[in-house]
């Protein structure tokens, strides 16, 4: 529950902490005025106009992303680990009860397997028994909370239930090796799958920014205002800009990145990692990769 609150509390302090950052920077920048009409109705809104700004305010943001999401990946990663090693504990344990080992021998053996996060848990939830701190039970359900790994709190009922009833019922981790095996082989096969279609949200984000650049730098000199035509007598919508200089573009182009690469983050990590938060990783790379891009672009193209 401190876990929690405590990511609860980081989560609204970088909350705050972003929404402060776009505020400032939004402040001091220079603006441009647009007006849009809409029949009788003239709205005029201030526009951020000045790309090295708005490339500040991307950098400032997916750094501040990435002080929230580094340990939530770290966290992820750390699932991962234990999911991956469950099943080939769970053999080591079930043979290890069948030949009669102790449970510090059996520990030392699963702390082999993988990375030994699993070993580790164990050992230390062996070592707190022994001690009358806690219970097996107790302690690994604990760090399976702290962690919130479902799976991690399964093997610990399972193995609170193999213990106080002997090895008759080591036939019931059979069960669980299968299930959980089942469960690996699967988490894979889905990650593997789906691992080309990130790649492939980084290829079509840079083309975006790419095409964009170039296309606006071949239309741009010759468009000096944007009108949309009447629709069956209704007026359309204007936006009257006398110029529109490639500052300005460039400027949007920079804020629609920050944008999709949000809300490209977001996908990634719902689909790949299973929590949006997690995505926000992905978020910052390619908001610093691609504010990048638009800058160097801008550089070249508009001011060779």
């Amino acid at each position: 529950m401190r876990e929690m609150q405590r990511q609860q509390l980081m989560d609204l302090m970088s909350t705050v902490l972003i929404l402060v950052t776009l505020v400032a920077l939004f402040i001091i920048s220079p603006k441009i005025l647009i007006t849009f009409q809409f029949s009788k109705s003239v709205i005029t809104i201030p526009i951020m106009n000045n790309i090295n700004y708005e490339s500040m305010l991307a950098v400032l943001i997916a750094t501040e992303l990435l002080l929230i999401t580094i340990p939530r990946y770290r966290v992820w990663k750390i699932n991962t680990d234990v999911d991956t090693e469950l099943p080939s504990v769970i053999r080591v344990i079930r043979d290890g009860l069948r030949a009669g080992l102790t449970l510090n021998e059996i520990t030392g053996l699963v702390r082999r397997v993988g990375k030994g996060r699993v070993g580790e848990i164990l050992s230390r939830a062996v070592a707190a028994q022994m001690s009358g701190e806690s219970t097996i039970r107790d302690y690994v359900l604990k760090e399976a909370g702290r962690i919130g790994n479902e799976n991690l709190a399964s093997l610990a009922i399972i193995l609170d239930t193999v213990l106080r009833r002997g090895t008759k019922e080591v036939e019931v981790l059979d069960m669980a090796y299968r299930s959980f095996d089942s469960y690996l082989s699967y988490t894979y096969e889905r990650n593997a799958s789906l691992k080309p279609y990130v790649a492939l949200i980084y290829v079509i984000m840079i083309l975006y920014v790419v095409l964009a650049s170039i296309i606006a730098y071949f239309l741009l000199p010759q468009i000096a205002r944007m009108s949309l035509s009447t629709v069956s007598g209704v007026p359309a919508p204007t936006v009257s800009i006398t110029t529109i200089p490639t500052q300005l573009f460039a400027t949007l182009l920079g804020l629609s990145i920050i944008i999709q690469s949000l809300i490209a983050g977001a996908i990634i990590g719902r689909v790949t990692y299973g929590k949006a938060s997690v995505g926000m990783l992905h978020a910052s790379i390619l908001m610093i990769v691609l504010t990048a891009v638009n800058y160097i672009l801008y550089l070249t193209l508009y001011l060779h």
